[in-house]
């Protein structure tokens, strides 16, 4: 195993923890500082928009720096952060320092995918990005379902804290695996242009959009819906996300080890595919406790794939436009998650957590019928220079 590889792995193992682990433990702050499950939701929201207008924005003014540098100094503020919002006097300031927190995010998931080409060779590269990718697949696995046992046993500052802890600590894993001098292209104007010109890649970022806000419409309050309606908190929760999150890692998993074998769109359209399935025969999670966990475990298998076939998608369609559209990518994970947060906040206080899974199925498909426009136009998209 490529110790680089392994080590970008990592570190987006720490960021997918640290990213997510709100999720979990959102009945836990909310009770702290007296809020509403939707009012604290809004943590989710403040880290997402950050991300979302840090990712082009870092892509741009880091594209000159070392990766090494770059990639370490991106975790090493992420985890000086966390240890900050360990200490978080008030919920303000809370949402102030998740807000600066999101710059490590912004940095680090994209321009580790970014750095891949100079690694790896053209051959392995969809598997490379699968590989590194996986490391939130893991987090969900791994981190989440801990941090939501340690923040419901120990509290959530706990959770914030050992986040921030090994964050320091892979930073320089980081650090002592990459070597000096790695450089990718400038990103300016031209590039930023070609990106946005690309109908395809633009397509492909749009799908990633939707698609997550429909994840998040509904993630972002699984643990309040999980306790209001079906009576799951603290330790079970953990096991909830838990089952989720191997999902998670197994869909990934798969489409890694296929990844140069299908086309990544066609990972995307199956995973989509997968995520719909689960959403709109959520109604059945009534009946049995059985069906509540196999649905869970079934969007989980979709939800992730999606993330990596994707990344691996933008660089087949632009090699060269990689470090701008993988960043705008993520940017458009994160924008997604905050539309679907804020979308998710809306339904939960008008309709109630049963109507959820509808906003959520509604996205998703509509993230499958631009994909499948983006997969058709790209098998013959001629560049306008060309």
């Amino acid at each position: 195993m490529d110790p680089r590889l392994l080590a970008l792995c990592v570190g987006n193992f720490v960021i997918g923890t640290g990213a997510m682990i709100v999720t979990g433990m959102l009945n836990d702050i909310a009770a702290d500082f007296a809020l509403s499950a939707a009012t604290a939701g809004q943590l989710i929201s403040v880290f997402a928009i950050a991300t979302c207008v840090g990712a082009p924005l870092f892509a741009t003014l880091g594209s000159r720096i070392d990766r090494r540098l770059l990639l370490a100094g991106a975790l090493l503020i992420y985890g000086a952060m966390h240890l900050a919002a360990a200490l978080a006097p008030s919920f303000a300031m809370l949402m102030a320092i998740r807000f600066v927190t999101a710059i490590g995010a912004a940095i680090y998931t994209p321009q580790a995918a970014a750095t891949l080409p100079l690694l790896v060779d053209a051959r392995t590269r969809g598997r490379a990005i699968s590989f590194v990718f996986l490391g939130w697949s893991v987090a969900s696995v791994v981190g989440v379902p801990l941090g939501t046992f340690i923040s419901s046993t120990l509290g959530w500052r706990v959770s914030m804290g050992l986040v921030g802890g090994l964050s320091l600590l892979v930073s320089m894993a980081v650090w002592r695996a990459l070597p000096a001098g790695l450089q990718v292209a400038p990103v300016g104007r031209k590039a930023w242009a070609a990106v946005l010109r690309h109908k395809p890649i633009m397509l492909v970022v749009t799908t990633t959009m939707i698609q997550s806000a429909g994840m998040f419409t509904m993630f972002t309050y699984i643990a309040p819906l999980m306790r209001d309606r079906f009576g799951i908190s603290g330790g079970a929760l953990s096991l909830m996300f838990l089952a989720y999150g191997i999902c998670g890692v197994t869909g990934n998993v798969m489409a890694a080890a296929r990844m140069d074998r299908v086309t990544p769109s066609r990972i995307v359209q199956v995973a989509l595919t997968t995520s719909l399935a689960a959403m709109l025969l959520w109604p059945l999670a009534g009946w049995h406790v059985g069906a509540l966990v196999a649905l869970f475990m079934l969007w989980g298998v979709g939800g992730f794939a999606t993330n990596s076939a994707q990344q691996a998608r933008l660089v087949l369609l632009g090699p060269d436009q990689a470090a701008a559209s993988i960043s705008l990518n993520s940017s458009s994970i994160y924008l997604g998650q905050a539309l679907g947060a804020m979308a998710g906040a809306a339904i939960y206080t008008v309709a109630g957590p049963d109507a959820l899974h509808w906003g959520a199925a509604l996205l998703i498909a509509l993230g499958l019928a631009i994909s499948q426009r983006a997969r058709a136009l790209g098998c013959h998209w001629t560049p306008r220079s060309a």
